[in-house]
């Protein structure tokens, strides 16, 4: 049994979360570019763009991997 939401994607063979998040987040940086330029914003289209991009290629149509941090939500700061 998991115990968060979290470990059932981190820790469950059967899901791939990872490239779910993966293609969100593609899907949402094609979003805000095309809005960029569709509101003439071409210079914040651009930016978006270079977030996504890695030395000119497209992440996904190269040999990049996604790495993924811990959650760290769980840590609890000392006062």
């Amino acid at each position: 049994m998991f115990d968060t939401t979290l470990d059932l994607f981190c820790y469950n063979e059967e899901l791939n979360d990872r490239q779910h998040m993966v293609d969100t987040m593609r899907d949402t940086y094609w979003d805000a570019m095309n809005k960029g330029v569709n509101d003439e914003r071409h210079a914040d289209a651009i930016s978006v763009f270079e977030e996504w991009v890695v030395d000119g290629v497209d992440p996904e149509d190269g040999e990049y991997e996604f790495t993924f941090i811990n959650d760290l939500t769980r840590l609890i700061e000392d006062n």
